[in-house]
């Protein structure tokens, strides 16, 4: 569902397109990132998250439509989603969307994520 929102820290009169289907939250959460054919993660952690996907700012960023595996720290549990990099910004991080969560990863997501909404 596309909405239009005016954001605080765009200028007035100007409309952004809202085209998540889950709200964001910002957390710092540790992961770990793996690309595919590579041979060891990068640690690193979330700026925001949601059920859909996460931002990573980091310095070596990823190309669009890079497929990886990531672990995702839960507090102290680590749980595992499948992802793909949808954003690009270079030199300052990634936006993934994810691709694979399984249903018991996603009940541990959705209740941490509304544990920190709290």
């Amino acid at each position: 569902m596309n909405t239009s929102i005016q954001r605080e820290d765009r200028p007035p009169g100007t409309l952004q397109v809202e085209r998540r289907k889950y709200a964001r939250v910002r957390a710092a959460i540790p992961i770990e990132i793996t690309p595919e054919d590579a041979t060891a993660a990068t640690h690193t952690q979330t700026s925001d998250i949601s059920l859909g996907g996460c931002y990573v700012e980091m310095n070596f960023t990823l190309p669009v439509g890079t497929h990886v595996e990531m672990a995702l720290w839960l507090g102290e549990e680590r749980v595992w989603v499948s992802a793909k990099v949808a954003t690009h910004h270079p030199y300052f991080g990634n936006g993934f969307a994810f691709t694979e969560v399984p249903e018991a990863v996603r009940h541990k997501l959705t209740s941490f994520l509304n544990s920190v909404r709290r």
